[in-house]
């Protein structure tokens, strides 16, 4: 005699993989891709907005003046003064150059310490980046030559700065300093001009990075939504023993 509390089994429902995998919609990876959308979309406006023919024409000025102008250079260790517009300054030394009819020939690793003080002896802010180097040409065929920058310092008004440059303890070697001067004017317009570029490369930048992580995360949700489909459509299919 059956039971009659007990339940009559019925047919088994198949569950379709496809459909589950279907109904799993991927928020993350849309989410990212709408945000790499977005930056792109910045990234046109920005593109519009850099004046690439003033930003050129800064560059191409400041090439001309650093080949054309007689460059403010000393030996070092040691000190020396100049005269200077109101701007921002940059200190280097090089690595092979003549100066005052000898050759110096001095290593990259040298740390100087940079020391610049005004007409009335108070000191200017350094900003020290001793890593920075910049590739020159050599008389010397087949030999490298370098700047390497040793700081930069704003100058706050005209008039005449003494920069001093002294090596660190336990190192000897004897180099040629060069300052180059970069004047309020030429830093407002490399500044108006370069802006717009740094947010069109940034916005690029994160576009490019985000519309590749939302595809992956895109790829492997759907991955997951197939491989956990499979596996409840197997558990419905296989029918319990009794």
């Amino acid at each position: 005699m059956s039971d009659p509390t007990s339940k009559q089994a019925g047919p088994e429902v198949l569950i379709s993989a496809r459909a589950v995998a279907r109904r799993r919609k991927p928020f993350l990876g849309k989410a990212l891709l709408l945000l790499a959308a977005l930056l792109a979309l910045s990234t046109i406006i920005m593109a519009t907005q850099v004046s690439w023919s003033e930003l050129s024409e800064a560059r191409t000025a400041m090439r001309q003046r650093m080949e054309t102008e007689t460059p403010h250079r000393f030996l070092v260790p040691g000190k020396a003064a100049f005269e200077f517009p109101a701007g921002r300054v940059f200190v280097s030394y090089l690595t092979d150059t003549e100066f005052e009819e000898t050759r110096y020939l001095a290593p990259t690793e040298l740390v100087f310490e940079l020391v610049i003080t005004d007409a009335d002896g108070t000191l200017v802010d350094v900003e020290v980046e001793p890593t920075q180097r910049a590739n020159l040409q050599s008389s010397r065929p087949g030999k490298p030559s370098s700047a390497v920058l040793v700081g930069s310092a704003v100058l706050p008004s005209d008039g005449t700065y003494t920069f001093e440059l002294i090596l660190g303890p336990r190192e000897s070697s004897r180099a040629v300093a060069d300052v180059f001067v970069i004047n309020d004017a030429e830093v407002a317009a490399l500044e108006s001009a370069f802006a717009p570029l740094l947010g069109f490369l940034c916005s690029g930048g994160g576009a490019l990075f985000l519309g590749l992580l939302g595809g992956i995360s895109v790829w492997m949700e759907r991955r997951t939504a197939a491989a956990l489909a499979a596996m409840q459509a197997g558990v419905s299919v296989a029918a319990p023993s009794s």
